[in-house]
């Protein structure tokens, strides 16, 4: 990765004893029984030339741990960014991801989350963002393994111009996770006629005693949305840009680390004066 390119991995509290190590080019990391750490990756870039970045990490939630991830992809234009998290989730544990792509020519996010314990849970959230040509992948992978399982997930897209997005996500439910409740969502916002999105959510489900569902939308504005504020002297510009926020911000208000939170809503205004 260039010099240039600002990447990170932090933890909150700094002193929670999280276990790290490199092992073949992946990063596996440790979350010990009971703990509670919420963990930022970011990757950052303004450089105009082509890049590549591929990171793979690997998690283990033990008993009871509790994780919160954020991701936060804007790298150049030019820049292609692949990654690849595997999470495994024991007993009562729970892992909770906020995904946020913005910034990169091309992005393939990756996560699998392995539910191994009775009553482990996940919450996977993300929000992708396109303009241009960019092409925005996100796949995931949610194998329930033992009984009363819960998973959810839900993710949005909003693409302009000739960007491309595709959410593609399957729901395992194996034979003996009985009692396992899962929903899955996708919702993609067109700001173009030749934004393109494609949604494949899909459920496997192999036990008989479950709760599960999965749905997906892809539409544009919604023009009395886009009346209503126009008659109460909005401009056609600004009434746009308050719908397409209000599309994103139900992604952005439950981030609860305050900083993050604004630096989101900041990035978007500005990517939204494009749109």
């Amino acid at each position: 990765m260039p010099a240039a390119t600002a990447s990170y991995l932090s933890f909150v509290p700094a002193a929670a004893p999280v276990q790290m190590e490199q092992v073949e080019g992946t990063t596996h990391i440790h979350v010990p029984a009971g703990c509670n750490v919420s963990m930022f990756e970011t990757y950052e870039s303004r450089l105009p030339e082509a890049y590549s970045t591929d990171v793979k990490l690997s998690l283990n939630l033990a008993a009871n741990a509790r994780l919160t991830h954020y991701k936060l992809v804007d790298e150049g234009p030019r820049a292609n960014h692949h990654s690849f998290l595997e999470v495994h989730a024991e007993q009562a544990s729970f892992f909770q991801s906020h995904a946020f792509l913005l910034g990169g020519a091309r992005i393939r996010n990756t996560l699998h989350v392995r539910l191994n314990g009775e009553r482990a849970e996940c919450s996977l959230n993300g929000l992708y963002l396109g303009s241009g040509e960019q092409v925005i992948e996100t796949h995931t992978l949610v194998d329930h393994v033992r009984p009363h399982g819960t998973s959810r997930e839900f993710y949005k897209g909003i693409l302009d111009d000739k960007a491309q997005g595709l959410f593609d996500g399957l729901v395992l439910v194996q034979k003996d996770a009985q009692k396992t409740d899962s929903a899955q969502s996708n919702k993609n916002l067109l700001l173009s006629s030749t934004a393109r999105a494609n949604s494949n959510p899909e459920l496997k489900i192999l036990a008989n005693d479950v709760k599960c569902k999965h749905g997906a939308t892809i539409g544009q504005i919604d023009p009395a949305q886009l009346f209503y504020l126009r008659s109460r002297g909005i401009s056609e510009g600004e009434a746009r840009k308050l719908l397409i926020f209000a599309f994103a911000s139900e992604l952005i208000q439950v981030i609860e680390v305050s900083e993050l939170r604004e630096k989101l809503e900041r990035l978007l205004f500005a990517k939204f004066q494009k749109a």
